[in-house]
C-alpha cells in the first residue's frame, strides 16, 4: 500500500439494496443472486458475497449494478486490480454513475496508477460535485507525484468541505512546506492541532519547521508539546535539546541532551542521536565548568 496513503483511501461503506435499477430489468435468477448478495453483506460475510455477485454478473453481464458492487467488495478486500476491472466495466455500462467513477479512481490510486485515477475522479466530480472525497484522493496522488501545487489545490478543496479532518489539514501543511510556503504551512499545522490537539505529528513537524527557520523559541514550545504526547520519541527529544542549545541556555541544554541519552532507543536513528548527544554533553560540561551559563 502506498506511502502516506492512509488517508488517502476513502472510507468505503457498502450500501446495498434489493431495489433493481429502473433502466435495467434483470431476470429472476439474477435478482435472486443479487438478493443473496445483500443477505451475505448484512450477515457481514464479505468474501461469500462475491460468489453471489459473480453469479449475477454471469447471468446478466450487461447489468452495471453487480459489477459496481463487486468492485467495491474487492476494494474492501484490498484486491485493487480486480476492483478496477469490475468498476471500469460498471462505468462503461452506466457512464452516469458518479460513485462508480469515485471507487474506480480509488482503486487506481491504490495501485499507483495515478494518471488513470485523475481521469476517473475528475469524471466523478463532473457528475456530482458533492463527492469531495475525490479531492482528497487526488491530493494524495499529486503529492506522491511531487506535483505539490496541484496537491495543494485538491487538499484545500477537500478541507473547505471537511474543516475538521485533522489528517488532511496536516497533509496540506506538509504540501505547503514542500512549496516553501512557510507561513501557510505554519498556519495549517496550527489548524491541524486545533482540530486534533493530540496529533503528535502536527506538533513535531511544526517544531521542526520553526527550527529550520531558526525560530528556536517557538520550536522549543512545539517540540515540548510533542514530547508530552510521545515522551520517548528520540527525534523530538534531540531536536528539543538543539533548540534549547541554540538559545545559549547551556544548563537547560545539558539536561535535555542527557534526557536523550537516558531515553535511548533501539532504532538506528535513536542510536545516532544518543551518540551525538553524548559528544555534545562532553563539550557542554566543559563550557559550564569554565563558567559559561
Amino acid at each position: 500500500m502506498r506511502k502516506l496513503r492512509e488517508a488517502l483511501y476513502c472510507v468505503l461503506l457498502l450500501a446495498v439494496s434489493s431495489v433493481v435499477v429502473a433502466d435495467y430489468e434483470p431476470g429472476d435468477e439474477a435478482v435472486e443472486a443479487w438478493n443473496a448478495y445483500v443477505g451475505a453483506v448484512e450477515a457481514k460475510k464479505l468474501v461469500e458475497s462475491t460468489t453471489h455477485l459473480k453469479k449475477a454478473i454471469e447471468l446478466e453481464p450487461e447489468w452495471a449494478k453487480p459489477q459496481a458492487e463487486l468492485g467495491q467488495v474487492y476494494i474492501q478486500l484490498e484486491k485493487f486490480d480486480l476492483a478496477a476491472t469490475h468498476l471500469a466495466k460498471a462505468t462503461k455500462l452506466d457512464p452516469e454513475n458518479s460513485n462508480s467513477f469515485l471507487f474506480l479512481g480509488n482503486a487506481y490510486a491504490a495501485q499507483n496508477k495515478n494518471a488513470e485515477a485523475y481521469v476517473a475522479l475528475n469524471r466523478a466530480l463532473k457528475l456530482d460535485g458533492s463527492l469531495v472525497e475525490c479531492h482528497k484522493i487526488m491530493a494524495t496522488c499529486y503529492y506522491d507525484d511531487k506535483d505539490y501545487a496541484n496537491a495543494r489545490v485538491q487538499y484545500s478543496a477537500y478541507i473547505a468541505a471537511n474543516p475538521g479532518d485533522a489528517k488532511a489539514i496536516l497533509r496540506l501543511a506538509e504540501t505547503n512546506k514542500k512549496l516553501k510556503k512557510t507561513t501557510a504551512a505554519i498556519k495549517a499545522y496550527k489548524k491541524a492541532i486545533k482540530a486534533d490537539p493530540k496529533m503528535f505529528a502536527a506538533h513535531y513537524n511544526l517544531g521542526n519547521l520553526y527550527f529550520e527557520n531558526q525560530d528556536f523559541a517557538d520550536s522549543e514550545d512545539a517540540l515540548g508539546r510533542a514530547i508530552k504526547l510521545n515522551p520517548r520519541h528520540s527525534g523530538a527529544l534531540f531536536n528539543l535539546a538543539i533548540a534549547i542549545h541554540s538559545q545559549s541556555r547551556l544548563k537547560d541544554a545539558l539536561a535535555a541532551y542527557e534526557k536523550v541519552v537516558i531515553t535511548g532507543g533501539k532504532s538506528r536513528k535513536a542510536k545516532a542521536n544518543v551518540k551525538l548527544a553524548n559528544q555534545t554533553i562532553k563539550g557542554l560540561k566543559e563550557q559550564i565548568a569554565a563558567g559559561a551559563n
